[in-house]
């Protein structure tokens, strides 16, 4: 038994080791790293590692990720890490602002439509 518990296959506390694939943290540093987060957001990157250090560490991961999970998704919302929120923060094709048009009819000399 304790040659067991010494090579990792049974746990010393009493729990079952969590399947490595499963554990959060080692998919947080790894989007965190390729980020390339600066100075100034170091304090969302540190509370990201820690929501899902207490994931991968809680004693009920469904728990861990029913209430933890939210939270360590919006760090990582407003950190641009998650696919919709780079696709909310990518400018799309913007055509001329009203300004612009009514600015573009008088150098032309037209009245603008909706103008009288």
């Amino acid at each position: 038994m304790r040659e067991r518990q010494a090579a990792g296959l049974l746990p010393v506390d009493g729990q079952a080791p969590r399947d490595p694939d499963e554990l959060v943290g080692p998919a947080v540093e790894e989007t965190l790293a390729a980020l390339g987060l600066g100075e100034r957001d170091a304090a969302a990157a540190q509370l990201a590692r820690r929501y899902a250090s207490t994931i991968d560490t809680c004693r009920d991961a469904a728990w861990g990720y029913r209430w933890l999970g939210p939270l360590l998704l919006a760090c990582l919302t407003e950190l641009q890490a998650t696919p919709a929120s780079r696709k909310a923060a990518k400018p799309g094709p913007q055509g001329p602002s009203r300004l612009e048009q009514l600015r573009a009819a008088r150098a032309a000399g037209n009245r603008p439509p909706g103008v009288t």
